[in-house]
């Protein structure tokens, strides 16, 4: 979900606002620390502009290189 949110340009703090929460703890949902809810996948796919029905492209096992770094 980085990729995509960072590919568009858009910020941890525009998903927060429209989740309504705060960013540090969008970070936490957006790094597995805290779970997505159906509801905020549902929000988050609309601001990333990516149709419900592509929405599998986040249960690909195929990722990025760039994304595989360690936390």
């Amino acid at each position: 979900m980085r990729y995509e949110r960072l590919s568009r340009k858009i910020s941890q703090e525009k998903i927060a606002d429209a989740l309504g929460i705060t960013r540090a703890t969008y970070h936490k949902k957006e790094n597995g620390i805290i779970k997505i809810s159906v509801e905020e996948f549902s929000v988050i796919l609309t601001i990333l502009n990516i149709p419900h029905s592509e929405a599998g492209i986040f249960f690909e096992r195929i990722v990025p290189e760039r994304e595989l770094t360690k936390y």
